[in-house]
């Protein structure tokens, strides 16, 4: 079986934690979109982890892990988080394969990401990880792939384009010296991707999406977005071959959250959204920033379901508004003095202004009123809920 696990919201909705409970049952943990923007985190009980681009399969298992071309590549960060797994879980390390045909992030790409962002007129909030400038160099083809590092001498060349390119001041033969030598301590990773289609072929694999289906490129909240397609529709791309999808599987937060600028109908800016963000832990996993916080909405869930084609949902984070004794969802928008409960695209989004509707709270998930709120999911959504998160670490799911 071939499944993808999603974000359904801005990122951040604990899919880390979802794919790591949920690899036991698959081969192989397949990342195929974003980079070393994405911080998944998983708590194993006596120690938590950060996955930054390394997919997040259970390393209790020694499951496979592979990471595709669609991948940005950081070679700094990628080695950081190997040794760091090696720490943990002596060996992982040799579970994990990279795609050679995958681009690599240049370490200048880090000050140019901030530059470009800052002269814009309105900020898009990027983590400044050089994420964009590898996917814009790779479409504009000047990128730099994990193969050339075979050939020092095309790698020299294609990184003095670079610098003349961006009109740089910068000596193209340090940046060399320095990722050759992390390059050489992870060559062994390296495969290429027929090869490592030949050895997938047949597999039960597990797709990890990075970000949300808000932040997708062509169909989130443009341009407050991420570079690539990180919802179900980027798999065969990111993957690099045709691969048939038997479950895609969307993950949402029992609120909602969003990380840097962008429009937000639901957003909290008083004491419940601070509260909700200290009781969830609402800090960037990448960054540190804290989190915007705001009550779930029905309005951009449906949409997000929709372009993602989800079979079945897993809810994160309702023990963190465990106590509250009133909750409020957005069942609908009024933009324009119109009532809008569907939406087609997210063009206007920025002038929605939320219609909520009052709910009963819960003491804890055994309550009445949280079956209540599940139920009320499937209802907005048309989709079943097959899982819910009770607290942090891997183990804290129940299947339903």
């Amino acid at each position: 079986m071939n499944s993808v696990v999603v974000g359904l919201q801005w990122g951040d909705e604990g899919k880390g934690k979802v794919v790591t409970y949920l690899s036991r049952n698959y081969d192989c943990v397949v990342r195929y979109s974003g980079g070393s923007n994405a911080g998944h985190t998983v708590d194993y009980g006596q120690f938590k982890l950060v996955h930054h681009l390394v997919p997040s399969a259970d390393l209790r298992l020694r499951k496979g892990m592979y990471i595709a071309t669609g991948v940005a590549v950081d070679l700094n960060v990628l080695s950081q988080e190997i040794e760091q797994l090696e720490q943990f879980f002596p060996g992982s390390g040799e579970s994990l394969q990279v795609s050679k045909q995958a681009h690599v992030v240049i370490p200048f790409y880090r000050e140019l990401d901030g530059k470009i962002d800052a002269a814009r007129s309105e900020p898009v909030g990027t983590t400044r990880r050089g994420i964009g400038l590898c996917y814009a160099n790779r479409a504009l083809r000047f990128g730099v792939r994990l193969e050339d590092f075979e050939d020092e001498v095309l790698l020299e060349r294609k990184l003095t384009e670079l610098v003349r390119v961006w009109n740089l001041d910068i000596n193209a033969n340090s940046i060399l010296k320095q990722m050759l030598e992390i390059y050489h301590r992870l060559s062994h990773h390296l495969i290429d991707n027929v090869e490592a289609f030949e050895k997938l072929k047949g597999k039960d694999l597990l797709f990890e999406a990075t970000q949300g289906v808000l932040l997708d490129v062509d169909v989130g909240t443009y341009p407050y977005v991420t570079s690539t397609n990180c919802s179900s529709s980027g798999v065969q791309a990111g993957f690099g071959f045709p691969i048939k999808l038997d479950k895609v599987i969307g993950v949402t937060k029992a609120y909602t959250t969003r990380v840097g600028e962008g429009p937000f109908p639901t957003e909290l800016k008083n004491e419940m959204g601070e509260k909700i963000r200290k009781l969830g832990g609402e800090y960037g996993a990448t960054t540190g920033r804290p989190r915007r916080c705001g009550w779930l909405d029905f309005v951009l869930l449906r949409y997000a379901v929709r372009v993602s084609g989800c079979d079945e949902l897993i809810l994160t984070k309702a023990d963190v508004l465990n106590g509250f004794e009133r909750l409020a969802v957005c069942v609908a928008y009024n933009v324009d003095g119109v009532k809008v409960r569907d939406v087609k695209n997210l063009r206007n989004i920025h002038k929605a202004e939320p219609m909520y509707e009052e709910i009963e709270g819960w003491k804890d998930l055994n309550s009445p009123s949280f079956e209540k709120f599940l139920r009320r999911i499937e209802r907005e959504t048309g989709v079943k809920i097959s899982h819910v998160s009770t607290g942090s670490k891997v183990e804290d799911i129940v299947v339903l």
